[in-house]
């Protein structure tokens, strides 16, 4: 689901790296090299001052110590950058694959997961695409605040119902997507309409008092050799098909 590393330049790895990271590596540099010398020139002025003339057995006592003690420090400051620049990508890393408001997965991750799930030799992806009824009036009413706590009490609705092992991902607006890779697609079926049926029975609790959220839900079931792309647009066309019917209701495919 990793994206594909981006090409390093011709110049150097550091060419394209922002000004900051730059700066970082030559003040790092500087330092190390810096101490590097400091630390000789300390060593060997101590050597002769302590023993006035240079000595085979205290040459090599010094030119022993001192890059141990400096290939130490060094590769504990290296280690620690090392270590804070990992976690930095993969922080950006989960980042760029969460929605940072409902913290499922976005539409770039729920895209990647189905198609390893599509490349796979396994059962076919039964989806769901789920849409908040009405979402412009809960906005009018409650304000963007509102809006946004709907969609974070909607998503954890999901994650609380949803088996584990299948994917749960906001991919639009108020656009949820719902995916499981079996070929019970009756049982998904009846697992989507427990869910919708769920979500319309617990209301969102606002300072205003309770606010009764539903959603429309298409359900699409993977045909053989049928794209992620395909599926999931049958999935809308099914929602579409909800919509009109009157809204807060599951419909399948053809």
């Amino acid at each position: 689901m990793n994206p594909l590393p981006a090409p390093v330049p011709a110049h150097g790895p550091a060419t394209g790296a922002p000004p900051e990271l730059r700066r970082r590596l030559r003040r790092t540099g500087i330092a190390v090299v810096g101490g590097s010398v400091a630390a000789s020139v300390f060593f060997a002025h101590t050597s002769f001052s302590l023993f006035g003339q240079v000595q085979y057995s205290h040459t090599m006592i010094f030119a022993t110590t001192i890059p141990l003690l400096v290939a130490s420090v060094t590769f504990r400051w290296i280690t620690q950058l090392t270590l804070q620049l990992e976690a930095s990508r993969g922080e950006l890393e989960r980042l760029a694959l969460e929605d940072p408001l409902t913290r499922l997965a976005n539409r770039r991750a729920a895209l990647a997961q189905l198609a390893a799930w599509s490349a796979e030799a396994g059962a076919p992806i039964a989806l769901a695409i789920a849409d908040i009824d009405h979402f412009k009036r809960v906005n009018d009413r409650l304000g963007h605040d509102g809006g946004d706590a709907s969609l974070v009490h909607f998503a954890a609705m999901l994650r609380r119902m949803v088996p584990e092992g299948w994917l749960v991902a906001r991919i639009g607006g108020e656009e949820f997507l719902i995916a499981a890779q079996l070929a019970d697609f009756a049982g998904f079926a009846e697992r989507i309409e427990a869910l919708r049926t769920a979500i319309a029975e617990t209301p969102l609790i606002t300072p205003a008092g309770p606010w009764r959220l539903t959603a429309s839900f298409g359900l699409a079931q993977q045909a053989a050799d049928e794209t992620p792309g395909r599926l999931i647009t049958r999935a809308d066309q099914a929602l579409y098909s909800a919509k009109l019917a009157g809204r807060n209701r599951s419909e399948r495919a053809a």
